[in-house]
């Protein structure tokens, strides 16, 4: 796998491109609307970061195996898996999952206990082995054994929520949705002195700043993402971020304030 180029997307990018792909001036108006006054200088300093963004997930970038794929029937389950708990978990099952129910008529069909088994060391065995089966009837039954690809179809299942359905069509469908998780919020809340509500993954206000954030362009914006999400897991944690290994550190309002 080692000899496998990752899935990134497109990782090599001016920010002169980048800026003619995202709303800078809708991203700043909701940037000032936050009280920020300098709002268009920080979306554009952000903006002329991206490119060392995407150059360190080029080199840094996790290798996850539901990276290697585009079929949806894979990404939407590994979405599914992945809720609350460890990526590296979830690869730990990843094979041996997927030889067990390669498609949904096979899960659908499945004992429940057998698929409980396939995820208890994941936790929350029972709800994830109600999401799962949901999702298999969904497909089975009213798809005709595929994955739906539409954002309101794949949120019908229960617990999956707008972050594992726009996963699904960005990485499965080159659709170029914007992801908000713990990791994004943090990131993007720490660069741009955002102030994130309790729940930003249910927030409609910040789902639309990374929506003009993300670059209209399905495998930047695939890049763009990844970049977020790995950034947020290794580099900018919630207890102990490492700013000076930051590609953002130069935009950052978070570093400029801890570092001096």
């Amino acid at each position: 796998m080692g000899n496998v180029k990752l899935p990134f997307g497109r990782t090599q990018v001016s920010a002169d491109e980048i800026s003619e792909l995202v709303r800078v001036n809708r991203a700043s108006q909701l940037l000032h609307e936050s009280g920020k006054t300098d709002s268009e200088d920080q979306i554009r300093s952000f903006i002329q970061t991206v490119p060392d963004l995407l150059g360190w997930l080029e080199q840094h970038g996790r290798e996850f195996p539901w990276r290697y794929t585009t079929d949806p029937w894979r990404v939407y389950v590994s979405e599914i898996l992945l809720q609350r708990t460890r990526g590296d978990a979830v690869a730990g099952i990843y094979d041996e999952f997927f030889s067990q129910f390669p498609d949904p008529e096979t899960l659908n069909r499945a004992d429940e206990k057998d698929i409980h088994d396939a995820v208890s060391s994941l936790g929350f065995g029972n709800q994830r082995t109600r999401t799962l089966q949901e999702v298999a009837e969904l497909c089975h039954c009213e798809y005709g054994g595929d994955v739906p690809k539409d954002l309101e179809a794949l949120k019908q299942s229960w617990r999956v929520g707008p972050y594992s359905a726009r996963a699904c069509l960005l990485f499965a469908c080159a659709e170029p949705y914007a992801l908000v998780d713990a990791n994004v919020a943090r990131v993007i809340g720490r660069v741009l002195d955002y102030e994130m509500p309790t729940q930003p993954h249910k927030s409609k206000t910040v789902y639309e700043l990374m929506e003009c954030l993300v670059p209209d362009d399905p495998e930047i914006a695939r890049a763009f993402n990844l970049a977020f999400l790995d950034l947020g897991a290794l580099i900018c944690t919630p207890d102990e971020p490492q700013c000076p290994s930051c590609p953002l550190e130069d935009c950052c309002a978070f570093a400029a304030t801890r570092l001096g």
